[in-house]
């Protein structure tokens, strides 16, 4: 006589002893990695390389700014250094203020670029972080306000800025490109007899990101008519 059998659950058929279990998930691994492996070997595509070239020069990009800044910061030391008795900015020529003006082309001292006019920028910084009186000589007297454009407050156009400034000293510089380099020559001058109260040198590689803010290189402007020469800013 046979015995009945009885049926067994279909959520029961599913389920493997653990040692089953631990076999054929072994397997499947094996299996997967000869699959890969093989797919490699063909030449079959993978994943792309350009999300990985483009996050590479990314950091590349990020990199070489920071070592830009650094530089500042490194020349911007040497005149803090150089300075002598005027390096204490609640005492002496300095303490009565201090403009910043666009770096210049030395072989041509009214042209200059994003290069020379970023230097400026970081150097304001530099000088006020140091707790310097740093007169901005481009603060318009009114604010202009545009709808879906924004606010400014800073301009180059005479007819918008005060005429007149009291400052003592002025930060300025110089830089000449070379084939690999670009030389900068930073100084502190005292604005009433021009002599040279603090000097540095900084050389800059011909990096992707300063060939980026020279390329806007552009010469100043002579006046068109002597009504605007009276509009320049004097320093007091």
């Amino acid at each position: 006589m046979n015995k009945t059998q009885t049926p067994v659950p279909p959520w029961r058929r599913r389920l493997l002893p653990r040692p089953a279990r631990s076999r054929a998930a072994i397997c499947g691994l094996a299996c997967f990695t000869v699959l890969y492996c093989s797919a490699a070997g063909r030449g079959e595509p993978q994943a792309p390389a350009e999300p990985q070239a483009a996050q590479a020069a990314a950091l590349a990009d990020q990199g070489e700014a920071a070592r830009f800044e650094a530089s500042i910061r490194q020349m911007a030391g040497a005149l803090f250094a150089h300075l002598g008795g005027d390096a204490d900015p609640n005492q002496g020529d300095l303490a009565d203020g201090i403009v910043v003006s666009s770096f210049v082309d030395l072989r041509q001292l009214t042209r200059t670029s994003s290069f020379g006019r970023y230097l400026a920028e970081q150097l304001m910084g530099e000088f006020q972080q140091r707790g310097y009186r740093v007169v901005e000589i481009r603060k318009s007297k009114d604010i202009l306000i545009q709808e879906r454009r924004g606010e400014y407050g800073l301009s180059r156009n005479p007819g918008e800025i005060k005429p007149e400034v009291a400052a003592q000293a002025l930060v300025t510089g110089t830089y000449t490109v070379t084939e690999d380099s670009i030389l900068v020559n930073a100084k502190v001058l005292d604005n009433r007899s021009a002599v040279l109260l603090s000097s540095a040198t900084m050389v800059f590689p011909r990096t992707k990101l300063a060939n980026l803010l020279l390329a806007d290189s552009a010469s100043a402007r002579p006046p068109r008519a002597r009504q605007e020469m009276t509009t320049m800013k004097r320093l007091e």
